[in-house]
């Protein structure tokens, strides 16, 4: 029971935002007081993968050079805090 208690108390500050948005799809996530004690701030960011192919005019095909993942969208919200 004790165990139990203590990992709610560590994980109060934390969000599942997953079940919100496609699997996969919330990559990062960032809980915290960023600009002063009385603004909490969430950011949230999806990322995907951008693949980058070479065509090649000689064999009339499409090689494949990269996959650079790359931030589609940021979301951030800011609430005020009451004293």
């Amino acid at each position: 029971m004790a165990s139990y208690t203590e990992n709610v108390e560590e994980k109060k500050d934390s969000f599942y935002l997953e079940t919100l948005a496609l699997p996969g799809e919330i990559n990062s996530i960032v809980v915290g007081r960023f600009f002063n004690r009385n603004i909490e701030t969430l950011i949230l960011a999806k990322s995907t993968f951008l693949s980058i192919f070479h065509n090649n005019d000689e064999e009339d095909s499409f090689d494949f050079v990269d996959h650079i993942c790359v931030y589609k969208e940021v979301y951030s919200l800011c609430t005020s805090v009451q004293p």
